[in-house]
């Protein structure tokens, strides 16, 4: 080759990158067209050595070293075993001779990790071998670049063999590239790793000051020990099932366990290893990126399972070298603030790998070690937060009381006094760091602003989880724990009062200065921590009991009940003899009635709307658990507890009124701050739920005052206003008499209030709003009635509302804002109008809903008819809730009106299911699960052919979606379509528009065009499918074994084999072993077909 060619492309690449106003389009599209003429060059070798030798242009030397990659794999087979082992060498050659820049030598390395990966193929890795050998000699003894060189390409081969997405795709079928795989990990992967911790022991032994060069020898070296150490490694069983290994190859960053085999027992098990690791550790830690990498090795060792531990004593010796490694390190070292993540990932997968025996039976210094680090760690993150930086203190922190939470739940092995005095250490640290000095460390910036105004996040959610161990904690130390809170509370409690007093006697100005936000804060704290202490947070209508530990704890104080309650209502403040949970609960209704007094006094403005929500919480949390507890639950019951709180106690309606009264009080004049609204209604709604018919709440005056306030007109926004109606509904369930009707009277007021707005006739933005209100109430009543039977005498007032929905539909059509709630009233109310006792009110239901349907599709045919590519999901919320609405009710029963009312809404529909629908994935999802919903109700198959046909199109355009959920909703339609087609006898033409869908579904599962997580649905598919017609899938082997019988008919012998392996033992009649058996050979299948099918 003569330079004129090296200097056409030298020209060609300054053309490219050239300013815009120094040369034309012309002449910028001639130069691309020079490298793409390039890029096809054939047998290219001695060009682009050439090349390598002549330019020192960056894009032509980039250019070269690609193409001599691609034609690599594309020639290989036209190739001489000299041409390409003089490739290999001159290529290593010119990396060692010459200072290249780093995006060539990256390339160029990643050519010879090619060579010698596809090489292995013929020569079993004696080429790989030999070339190991070689940069082993280079790292021991030749200057420090060749050094790095030799490192770099150890970690190129390692990539290349470890068949992840940054491998290349060299042509190679998954059979072979596994394969190769597991040769690499039998032969090389402890080689190399037993290699580089030796080098790195003669640096650290050597001293060498790691700087410059050598740090960057260093850093490399360790990310091969890194790299060894986080290898996914492949199962011996995985020749017979390599689809969950296709599933893993695109694993997210977390790194897997260390899963090794017997191969490794004579390296891993030396402690000398272990100890010789942490030494390096201690050596390059002080390096920022050389510590990561390290500390990487030292959470990967800590994960160790597989064959080589399997037995029990070597697990539990592996677990002692470790550990006493681990704590002589930590006796050497002060961790630093970028250590803590690693450190507690460590701890954390020691108590996840290894048995609760095993960790119970390490020396005490383990847990001493585990708790210092977590009240560090308590630290840090506390004033990580406070300066709004990284979240590295409080991701450190989750980790290590994840590990505590394991600890103390699943060790019971550990004797409970070596758990004590960690647990009241993490729990006083904790404490002291919430709480502002002298008790605390706390500082004030942006406190004033956190607690006196509503948080955009609510922290009892983001502390949530901390909190819950926190509480677990203490609960292992109850009589400290408990004594501590109650000191604090009774102390916050007085200063509380005090202020308030003197602010209502004018004596102190209303803003209350700091000393109020110190308080406020405090308190706030104080009761979220009392909170968990006391009880488990749960979601609603979820009962939890009464932790085991504090009732053991209430029965070993042996209290006095009548003393107990005086202190709980206030009677007395002589706290002897008293039960520590009463009086708990009687400081924490003491700072309630604070609070209440304060905003009666019109202090509303002074008082923190944070601590008002959490005051609302915890007193909720409470309620959940220690209201009227059931006792059958318990294998203990405290005497106290169970006299004050259970049914008919003295105490339990005594509560019930003084928290309706307070939720009352939060609603009045707290109406403006969402947050402590919201969890003032969360109490109320607690307070409403029935407790076996037993509800004290249904006659509590203070509750039942609520009615005529919210029928006078409330100023609650419109979704509180809808949850206080659900509590309304909720306690008019089992109530009775006067009672009951006093509580419907709150649905009377509410429909009065709905006609009165259709009757207006202004049509403004507060009409409309206010309509919408109003519907979001009748959702709410809806949704809180618990028992069918008591809906019929509710029926007349809500078929009223209802009843209205098709003419409010017809008049607001343009206003989604109307639109929606309307819809959703529909949906919500299916389910218990469906059930009502009394045929002629499903009638009257089914009736709403059909004229419903049709006055939607009066009005938004094109909506559904067409999809703009740039559409929100917001814009089909309406339709979102028309499918909501049809699987509401073919879910509510086999009602004879309701196959039809169901037809006519999915025909309504329909039409939307397109391929452009599956643009909007939330849209998507919401289709095809009210498909998959119809069929599980028996309704996809009463529908006229037509419609059914529709139907599978639709499926047809769901099995080709890349969403994950899309094609399992379809792949599991498929098999409820297929279970009922086989009941409607042969050739029955639901079963002929059903079969069509299986060629398609078996190509996308052969051609892996299915995504992976929907396989198992996939393959249950086939089988149903099948189930219908036995001999469909023979003749669909057929068709698929004459298509590769002209294109690659070297495949044809293992497909004929593969299918026979797929029906091998199975019978196609929906039984349950046989669809087992069929699953398990689907399995086998597809690990045989994608292995020489599918190409990377």
């Amino acid at each position: 080759m003569d330079n004129s060619a090296i200097q056409t492309l030298e020209a060609a690449a300054q053309i490219l990158m050239a300013p815009p106003n120094l040369v034309t389009s012309e002449q910028r599209q001639q130069a691309q067209n020079v490298f793409l003429e390039f890029r096809s060059t054939k047998n290219p070798y001695q060009l682009c050595r050439e090349i390598l030798e002549k330019s020192t242009t960056d894009i032509v030397l980039f250019e070269a070293a690609g193409l001599l990659k691609a034609a690599l794999i594309r020639e290989w087979s036209l190739l001489s075993e000299n041409d390409i082992s003089s490739l290999r060498e001159y290529l290593f050659n010119y990396l060692l001779t010459r200072d290249t820049p780093p995006f060539l030598r990256e390339k160029l390395l990643q050519t010879i990790a090619i060579i010698i990966k596809r090489g292995s193929i013929d020569d079993g890795g004696r080429e790989r071998k030999a070339l190991l050998s070689e940069l082993e000699k280079i790292i021991l003894g030749s200057p420090i670049n060749q050094q790095k060189l030799a490192c770099s390409l150890i970690l190129a081969i390692m990539q290349e063999y470890a068949i992840t997405v940054k491998s290349t795709d060299v042509g190679l079928i998954w059979e072979i590239h596994f394969r190769l795989k597991k040769s690499f990990e039998a032969v090389d992967l402890k080689r190399i790793f037993r290699f580089t911790v030796g080098v790195l022991e003669q640096i650290i032994r050597s001293g060498h000051c790691l700087e410059g060069e050598q740090m960057n020898l260093t850093k490399q070296l360790l990310t091969i020990v890194e790299t060894v150490l986080c290898w996914s490694h492949v199962s011996p069983l995985l020749s017979k099932r390599l689809i969950g290994a296709f599933e893993a190859i695109y694993e997210s960053d977390t790194a897997p366990a260390l899963r090794l085999n017997l191969n490794w027992k004579d390296t891993i098990m030396q402690p000398e290893l272990l100890a010789l690791l942490f030494e390096i550790h201690m050596y390059v830690r002080t390096n920022p990126e050389l510590a990561s990498p390290s500390l990487t090795c030292l959470v990967q060792l800590a994960s160790l399972s597989g064959v080589v531990v399997s037995a029990n004593h070597m697990k539990q010796q592996y677990l002692e070298n470790y550990v006493a490694s681990f704590l002589n390190m930590m006796t050497y070292i002060q961790p630093m603030d970028r250590e803590m993540l690693g450190l507690s990932e460590i701890y954390r997968r020691l108590v996840q790998f290894f048995t609760p025996v095993m960790i119970a039976g390490l020396p005490p210094a383990f847990l001493i070690n585990l708790k210092n680090l977590t009240c560090h760690c308590i630290r840090g993150s506390v004033l990580e937060e406070m300066e709004n930086s990284d979240s590295v203190w409080r991701e450190a922190l989750s980790k290590f009381l994840h590990t505590w939470s394991s600890i103390v739940n699943d060790m019971d092995g550990l004797p409970i006094e070596n758990l004590s005095g960690p647990c009241i250490e993490i729990f006083n640290t904790y404490l002291q760091c919430r709480l502002a000095p002298p008790d605390g460390t706390r500082g004030t910036e942006n406190v004033d602003e956190d607690i006196k105004h509503e948080l955009e996040e609510d922290e009892r959610k983001l502390h949530s989880n901390n909190l819950l161990t926190i509480g677990a904690l203490a609960r292992k130390a109850p009589a400290h724990c408990c004594h501590v809170l109650f000191s604090l509370l009774q102390d916050r409690s007085k200063k509380l009062e005090s202020h308030l007093q003197l602010m209502h006697m004018g004596k102190l100005p209303v803003s209350g200065g700091e000393q109020l936000v110190n308080l406020f804060e405090d308190l706030h704290w104080i009761l979220m921590i009392t909170g968990h202490f006391l009880a488990i947070d749960c979601t609603e209508g979820e009962t939890i009991m009464i932790p085991s530990e504090i009732i053991r704890y209430s029965i070993s104080e042996h209290a006095d009940l009548d003393a107990s309650l005086r202190y709980l209502v206030g009677v007395s403040t002589d706290t002897d003899n008293v039960d520590p949970i009463l009086k708990l609960l009687g400081e924490i209704l003491r700072i309630s009635s604070w609070e209440c007094a304060a905003l009666e006094a019109g202090l509303g403005t002074v008082f923190s709307p944070e601590l008002s929500a959490t005051l609302s919480w915890l007193l909720k949390i409470w309620t959940n658990s220690y209201l009227m507890p059931q006792s059958v639950f318990y294998n203990e019951m405290s005497p106290i507890l169970e006299s004050a709180f259970g049914r008919g106690s003295r105490g339990s309606s005594w509560v019930v009124s003084r928290l309706a009264a307070r939720a009352g009080t939060c609603l009045r004049y707290l109406s403006a701050q969402p947050t402590a609204a919201f969890h003032a209604l969360k109490l109320l709604t607690t307070l409403a739920h029935a407790h076996h018919k037993q509800n004290p709440s249904e006659s509590c005056e203070e509750f039942l005052a609520l009615i005529a306030w919210e029928a006078a007109g409330s100023n609650l926004p419109g979704e509180l206003r809808k949850e206080l109606h659900r509590a309304f509904a909720i306690a008019a369930t089992y109530a009775q008499g006067n009672v009951r009707t006093r509580l419907l009277d709150s649905t009377e007021a509410l429909q009065k209030k709905l006609i009165n707005i259709l009757n207006m006739e202004s049509d403004t933005e507060p009409v409309r709003s206010m309509l919408a209100d109003t519907l979001d109430c009748f959702i709410g009543v809806t949704e809180g009635v618990l028992e069918v039977g008591a809906m019929d005498e509710q029926f007349v007032m809500l078929i009223g509302a209802l009843d209205k929905v098709p003419g409010i539909l017809y008049r607001y059509h343009n206003y989604p804002g109307v639109v929606l709630p309307a819809l959703n009233l529909l949906s919500k109310s299916a389910k218990r109008m469906l059930h009502s006792v009394q045929p002629q009110n499903v009638d009257k239901f089914l009736e709403v809903c059909n004229t419903t349907f049709e006055v939607y599709k009066q009005w938004n045919s094109g909506k559904i008819s067409s999809i703009p590519q740039d559409a929100e999901d917001e814009v089909y919320e309406d339709i979102c809730a028309i499918m909501e609405l049809i699987c509401s009710i073919a879910r509510s029963g086999a009602h004879t009106n309701v196959n039809e009312t169901c037809a006519r809404g999915l025909r309504l529909l329909l039409p939307l299911i397109t391929p452009p629908l599956l643009a909007l994935p939330s849209l998507a999802q919401h289709a095809y699960r009210m498909i998959r919903d119809l069929d599980n109700c028996d309704q996809l198959t009463n529908l006229p052919i037509e419609d059914f046909n529709m139907v599978i199109s639709a499926l047809r355009v769901g099995l080709t979606a890349v969403s994950c959920d899309v094609s399992t909703l379809c792949c599991d339609t498929i098999v409820g379509l297929a279970n009922r087609a086989r009941t409607l006898g042969d050739n029955n033409p639901y079963a002929m528009s059903l079969l069509t869908l299986a060629e398609l579904l078996l190509m996308l599962i052969i051609k892996m065009e299915i995504p992976p997580d929907s396989i198992p649905a996939a393959g249950s598919a086939i089988y149903a499918l099948t189930c219908v017609k036995p001999a469909l899938l023979e003749g669909l082997a057929r068709q698929l074994i004459e298509a590769y019988a002209v294109n690659d008919p070297a495949n044809v012998p293992r497909l004929e084999e593969a299918f026979s392996l797929l029906t091998n033992g199975v019978l196609f009649d929906g039984l349950r072993p046989h669809k087992i058996r069929f699953q398990d050979n689907f399995d086998k299948f597809l690990a045989s077909v994608h292995g020489f099918l599918i190409v990377k």
